[in-house]
């Protein structure tokens, strides 16, 4: 039941943040301003400690957010960190903000793609991975990059629901699976006829 409520409050606040972002034209604005707002939250914990404390009122929180975001994000957002600090919802901007992302990238068709490799890529790959994979989805490409050294090479591609796997375990797992199969199935040669006439 905590759940559900928690998804219902993301749910409300992410859909009035959104709206009131489309309907000014600040769309990315606020995507990018919710991005570097959670950038700083990850490098502070200490900050949002501070936050999401009982020990500090709703009016203190607010006023920290603005000592420490005015000026460096766009006043819808400022004033929307302020409304959730005066409602104790810090804590769900987690949640808010991916909500907004996932209506975000709807929007703007942007397709979410995870694509794991051995190892770590160069800038230079990573660029022309996503150009081939914009190509192919015919879309914008929001790509996650996780590295897996088990895979030994190759590449495994998810979107939404659907894996293409084409990693060189996987490859040599069929190759084995195939010739185990190959020779089961193959027949074998009858023993010679030792019969005396």
């Amino acid at each position: 039941m905590a759940e559900t409520s928690r998804h219902i409050v993301h749910e409300i606040y992410s859909d009035v943040l959104f709206e009131l972002a489309e309907e000014t034209g600040q769309l990315d604005e606020v995507m990018s301003d919710l991005q570097a707002v959670a950038r700083v939250l990850r490098a502070e914990p200490e900050f949002l400690s501070l936050l999401v404390s009982p020990n500090l009122n709703e009016a203190e929180k607010a006023a920290m957010i603005r000592r420490v975001f005015g000026g460096k994000i766009c006043p819808l957002v400022l004033d929307f960190l302020c409304v959730l600090a005066r409602r104790n919802r810090i804590g769900s901007l987690n949640g808010i903000s991916g909500r907004y992302e996932d209506r975000y990238d709807s929007v703007r068709n942007r397709k979410r793609v995870v694509v794991t490799l051995a190892k770590e890529p160069t800038e230079a790959e990573l660029e022309k991975l996503k150009e081939e994979i914009r190509e192919a989805v015919r879309s914008e490409v929001k790509l996650t990059v996780k590295v897996n050294p088990e895979i030994l090479g190759g590449i495994v591609i998810q979107k939404g629901d659907r894996v293409i796997d084409h990693s060189v375990k996987n490859i040599l797992e069929r190759t084995v699976n195939t010739i185990l199969a190959y020779g089961k199935n193959r027949p074998r040669p009858s023993a010679p006829d030792t019969k005396q006439d």
